[in-house]
């Protein structure tokens, strides 16, 4: 508007209003007629203000849509529904931008004109909704004199009619009615009063109305009457707009809580709901210390309608309301609301000598609600200057916690509520949590009565549990010390009775604790069922059993005791750790707690430090973190010795169970001071080559090696240090990856090579020296990349990954030399190589695309006079192709899944030009014989159909179908499905009739088969309704991918069962015989039991398909088939008869026959021409096994067994 906008430019609103509409303007193509109808009517507004030389402003579309308006309602009739919901769409749009003055001039013209669709009984929903939209922004634009103004036509008449609309049986148009008004009363006009003008009409007609519906609930004979409970419910709902506004006026809150209240003790669930949402809303909106008095007041109508505590339907409803209440009281006045609470309490307490159960639980959870909610955590701080707390805050908090366990002990705990001790338990267990260390002392006297309730077993306590959870409570809040000070262990002998069953609960609870407790009072104890152990004449008595149970508990608590401990730098000194290494070098069984206890005291300390818990401000005022600052210096001071010692339990842990070994050294090597650090990596680098030399100099035994070598456990160690090693070490671990990756009889070592280079690059110093040394990298990788042993590839691709992303532009060569051996990865047997090799692959486009020159030269098999190349995608898809002609149908087919990730990744920047030549190269390989390469051509076709532009899959269609339909009547390898699939995709993109003419004419009866069956899962759609489509949902759940790659290849938007299957005549063969397509699930019998449904096992014993059984005639008539004279069984595999077009001509033959008789590069680099045998004219995998083996003799009478070589999916999962 100008007044906003005093430089006269283009105002914000007109702005915003244009970017509304722009949007609206780009549907006008729109497959959706409301859409597209939008669009229409708008250009037609924007030419007629064209027209008449107008500006498109806020003001010309307001007059606009408002005179299209009254064309549409002619003598109180509707003439266009269509065209008056479009121009009510707009103008709800276009009021919001236009200026206030105006719409508060013409007030009176604008609400006549909006009248008539709101008032008329044919009035569509839609049209009523966008009208109250106007409406709504009409009243807003009103000001105080106006909304008091006496006149017939006053915004208080139209306000009126839409608090009318709010009882609309619409759902939409009621429910934009509330909001309207919910938004009119939250703003009302400028004026001394901050309540709203309309506030005091809106609560009259809604109470009023909500009593005559009450009126007619109690009267009725029908108590299920869902239409008059559905008008409460909206009356309901238009109170909680009004409420939620702060609106409400104070005269009439004890009538509308009286009402709520006996609403709240009906039996409908959702009457109750809608209750407690206009109590809530009546309570969420005072919000301001203004409404602090308002809120006691309402407060004391609800106490003054407390209901009987026998009250079984109304007191769990008041109980609910008062936990509501006085949640939303805390956020205004905390300190009043927690002087109330000497009051509340007794009152919401003596609901728990309730008979009914439901009324006794809900007090219980009143009181959690009431205790948690209404004291704020910062109240439970120490007073300082600092937290704003106050001494009188201090002894208000002090003095309520010394009531709170005096009316449990007192009161609660007293015969009168025998019944309810469970609920009361969990109420103390609520409280103790809240009130943490401000229980101490007043809560220790019921911790006494509950823990001797839990220790005398002879009672046969029934709340043990509840017992146990409020001990644990304890624990964690007030510490282990305090809670054995008043329940002690006694487990060294004594009248008084034992507690052994304390030990689990201290692991579970023990936090924060004194470490020096533990060392003092509880490991002392482990020496004391030590000698009772071995004083034993039985060892394998029972009591030694519970004594070694003992002490293992004992050491169980160690690690929890290391969690953050209070008094670390005097409890952790050199006697205690010296302790501890000598029992882990003493007892294998002990290095699992002790490593975990050493693990949790450095890491604890470093996580709080880094402010894990920097929202726990009593924790901050108990334990600041300079402390944690401290504790961290010490350790670092000791970390030498601990390393040393750890380095040495690594050592001598087998290799399989050592994990957590090094999981603790990893945090020590984090503190350790840096020069230190550098020592202790020289020392381990000079025991890595004394191994290694060692090792070289004798033979490897023979057999299965329990203990790893010491190279690799040096070399283990070395990994976990790159990380924190200073730079000046990191020359050592590039000449450790040097010389130790080229060991290619050394699997180990190689994959630990690699992850030198992976650790380096988790800090920015690593890559920094990565980049320092990179090409001496590049060319060890490049040297290696035959002598890298299968296993080691994973993590030799993660390496190859992070040295590509710091490759600077000057090293493009380091590209081409590694891409054939990564395209190669796609076809690895391990998914993570796989996964990486994608990666890898994507990352070089970036780099290629990044721009550059590439040094030819430099790659391996190139002329060392090779010119230069620019880099960019297009020659980097040039590179990529070039394995296209290949000699091995395996580096073809890797070659094709690589361009089809590629041109998913890449398709938006690639031309247009290259995008044509590699599909019509990438096709012609659909006509191929070998399935391998096929199966990777038909992959790439689903992509080119999904991701390409539809007018150049549409312009090669007719060609694309010819060769795709030569794999369509191929059941092996899921060839027929997949065609199918791209079809069905085919046909939604372009449509049936465009894919039937393209397709060959012999495969049109697919085509037809498609349509009926499309035609048919349409009709029983259709029949079975909304419940069916639901059902159907549920019950196959959404298909979960690891990239957006992988879900265009593999998945479909076609259904499993619902349209992939119905094309399958194969499938519906099988599924005559079983129904309506549902799967049978059978009992396989095993032997003469009948099957234990309760056995963990019987699910093993469910099969889908129907057991058979075999006779023994079947299995000798079967067995005949496969045996020779001599009784041995052969299984013979003939390629001709597993492919059926083995035999067919291929029209890519000719040109890979050409590129077959082309010349290879050899050692040196010299031109050496490929010799092939005679019956060796093509190369084609699956003939390979057609051709004639020759017979090989039995060696030592002994025949060789081949097991038959796998086939791998190109790209099974991510």
């Amino acid at each position: 508007m100008a007044d906003n906008n005093p430089d006269g430019g283009v105002s914000v609103d007109t702005l915003i209003l244009d970017d509304k509409l722009a949007r609206i303007r780009t549907q006008i193509n729109s497959k959706l007629d409301n859409q597209k109808h939008l669009a229409i009517i708008l250009s037609a507004v924007d030419e007629n203000i064209e027209e008449q030389k107008n500006e498109k402003t806020p003001v010309a579309y307001f007059v606009s849509f408002l005179s299209l308006l009254d064309q549409c309602i002619q003598d109180d009739q509707i003439v266009d529904t269509s065209l008056a919901t479009t121009t009510a769409y707009f103008l709800d749009l276009v009021f919001p931008f236009t200026p206030k003055a105006l719409l508060k001039a013409k007030f009176n013209q604008i609400l006549a004109k909006l009248a008539q669709p709101l008032t008329h009984p044919d009035a569509e929903a839609p049209l009523v909704r966008s009208t109250i939209g106007a409406l709504e922004s009409l009243l807003l634009a009103q000001d105080q004199p106006q909304w008091t103004s006496s006149s017939a036509i006053s915004p208080k008449r139209a306000f009126l009619g839409l608090v009318e609309l709010s009882f609309d049986h619409r759902p939409k148009v009621r429910r934009r009615a509330q909001e309207a008004v919910n938004k009119i009363l939250s703003n009302p006009p400028a004026s001394p009063s901050p309540i709203h003008p309309g506030a005091s009409l809106a609560a009259d007609v809604s109470l009023k109305k909500l009593r005559e519906l009450l009126q007619q609930f109690r009267s009725q004979k029908k108590k299920d009457n869902k239409e008059l409970n559905s008008t409460i419910i909206h009356c309901l709902q238009l109170i909680t707009s009004i409420t939620s506004s702060n609106a409400w006026p104070s005269a009439q809150i004890e009538s509308l809580c009286d009402v709520l209240l006996e609403i709240s003790k009906t039996s409908d669930q959702y009457l109750v709901s809608s209750a407690f949402g206009a109590f809530e809303g009546l309570f969420k909106s005072m919000t301001s210390i203004i409404d602090a008095d308002k809120f006691a007041n309402v407060l004391n109508i609800i106490f003054d309608l407390k209901p009987p505590v026998n009250d079984t339907h109304l007191a769990a409803s008041w109980l609910a309301v008062i936990a509501k209440a006085l949640e939303s009281f805390a956020s205004v006045a905390p300190q009043v609301c927690i002087e109330k609470l000497p009051t509340i309490l007794p009152t919401v307490a003596s609901f728990l000598g309730a008979d009914s159960k439901d009324t006794y639980t809900s007090a219980s959870q009143c009181l959690i609600a009431i205790v948690t909610q209404t004291i704020p955590d910062n109240f439970l701080l120490q007073p300082s200057q600092d937290n704003g707390i106050t001494g009188e805050i201090y002894e208000l908090v002090d003095e309520t916690v010394t009531f709170i366990s005096e009316l449990i002990e007192k009161e609660l705990f007293s015969i009168k509520y025998q019944h309810a001790t469970k609920e009361i338990l969990e109420f103390v267990i609520g409280a103790t949590l809240k009130l943490r260390s401000r229980a101490n002392p007043d809560f220790l006297s019921i911790l006494e009565t509950v823990g001797q309730w839990r220790t005398n077993e002879a009672e046969n306590f029934p709340h043990n549990k509840e017992a146990e959870q409020l001990i644990a409570a304890c624990i964690s809040t007030m510490g282990p010390q305090v809670v054995l000070s008043v329940l002690p262990l006694n487990l060294t002998g004594g009248d008084q009775p034992g507690r052994a069953w304390l030990l689990p609960l201290l692991r579970d609870n023990v936090r924060f604790a004194e470490l020096n407790f533990y060392k003092s009072e509880i490991l002392p104890l482990v020496e004391f069922f030590d000698n009772k152990i071995k004083q034993s004449t039985n060892k394998e008595s029972v009591n030694n059993k519970i004594f070694q149970t003992i002490i293992d508990q004992i050491w169980s608590l160690l690690p929890h005791f290391c969690d953050l401990p209070r008094d670390l730098t005097t409890a952790f000194d050199d006697s205690f750790a010296a302790q501890l290494s000598d029992l882990m070098y003493a007892h294998v069984d002990l290095r699992v707690p002790i490593c975990h206890a050493l693990r949790l005291l450095a890491e604890s300390n470093v996580a709080y430090q880094e402010g894990a818990l920097n929202d726990d401000l009593l924790m901050q005022q108990e334990f600041p973190i300079t402390e944690a600052t401290n504790n961290i210096q010490y350790l670092s001071s000791k970390s030498s010795n601990i390393l040393s010692v750890l380095f040495n339990v690594f050592s001598s842990t087998s290799p399989d169970s050592r994990g957590f070994v090094l999981e603790t050294i990893e945090v020590y090597l984090q503190i350790a001071p840096k020069d230190e650090l550098a020592t202790t990596f020289d020392k381990v680098c000079g025991l890595l080559k004394n191994a290694m030399d060692e090792e070289a100099s004798k033979p490897e035994p023979k057999g299965n090696q329990t203990q790893a070598k010491l190279s690799i456990t040096m070399m283990d160690l070395i990994v976990s240090m790159a990380k924190y090693v200073p730079v000046s070490s990191h020359n050592a671990l590039f000449a450790i990856f040097s010389s130790t990756v080229v060991l290619k009889d050394n699997a180990l070592m190689q994959k630990r090579s690699y992850r030198i280079i992976s650790k380096l690059a988790e800090t920015d110093a690593g890559k920094a020296s990565i980049l320092n040394f990179i090409r001496d990298i590049e060319n060890v990788v490049i040297q290696t990349t035959e002598l890298t042993h299968n296993s080691a590839r994973s993590a030799r691709l993660t390496a190859v990954l992070l040295i590509l992303e710091v490759l600077p532009q000057s090293d493009l060569y380091f590209v081409p030399a590694i891409l054939q051996e990564i395209i190669m990865a796609t076809k690895d047997v391990n998914e993570r190589s796989r996964e990486l090799s994608y990666q890898i692959l994507i990352k070089m486009g970036h780099k290629m695309n990044e721009g550059g020159i590439i040094e030819n030269s430099k790659v391996p098999g190139f002329d060392a006079d090779a010119p230069n190349s620019q880099a960019s995608l297009t020659e980097y898809f040039t590179m990529v192709s070039a394995g296209l002609a290949a000699q091995a149908p395996s580096m073809i087919s890797a070659t094709i899944t690589a361009i089809s990730c590629l041109i998913f990744e890449f398709k938006d920047v690639l031309p247009t030009e290259v995008l044509l030549e590699i599909a019509s190269t990438v096709e012609l390989f659909l006509t191929h014989n070998s399935r391998e390469i096929a199966k990777s051509a038909i992959g790439f076709v689903k992509v080119e159909v999904l991701s390409l532009p539809e007018e150049m899959v549409k312009a090669n269609l007719t060609e694309l179908l010819a060769k795709l339909m030569r794999w369509s009547h191929e059941h092996k390898g899921h060839f027929k499905s997949k065609v199918k699939h791209i079809l069905e995709r085919l046909i939604r993109k372009f449509g049936i009739e465009e894919v039937e003419q393209a397709i060959p004419e012999q495969d049109r009866k697919l085509i037809a088969n498609i349509k009926k069956a499309r035609n048919r899962s349409k009709r029983k759609q259709e029949e079975a309704g909304e419940e069916a489509a639901t059902a159907t949902t549920s019950a196959n759940p959404e298909k979960k991918f690891m990239s957006a790659y992988e879900e265009a290849l593999y998945d479909s938007d076609i259904s499993d069962e619902d349209e992939v299957d119905i094309y399958d005549e194969d499938l519906n063969r099988r599924k005559k015989g079983t129904g309506k397509g549902k799967s049978n699930q059978f009992i396989l019998e095993s032997g003469d039991e009948p099957l234990n449904l309760l056995d963990r096992q019987a699910l093993a014993h469910i099969s889908s398909s129907k057991p058979k059984k075999f006779t023994k005639q079947d299995v000798s008539s079967k067995s005949s088939e496969f045996k020779t004279k001599d009784g041995k069984f052969v299984f013979r595999e003939d390629a001709q008869e597993e492919d059926p077009l083995a035999g067919k001509s291929s029209g890519i033959d000719a040109y890979l026959d050409a590129v077959k008789q082309a010349p290879v590069r050899g050692q040196r680099n010299k031109l050496k021409f490929k010799k092939t045998r005679d019956d060796e004219e093509t190369w084609s995998d699956d003939e390979e096994d057609a051709r004639p083996v020759k017979n090989k003799g039995k060696v030592h009478g002994k025949s060789k067994v081949s097991k038959p070589k796998q086939k791998f999916k190109a790209r099974k999962k991510l």
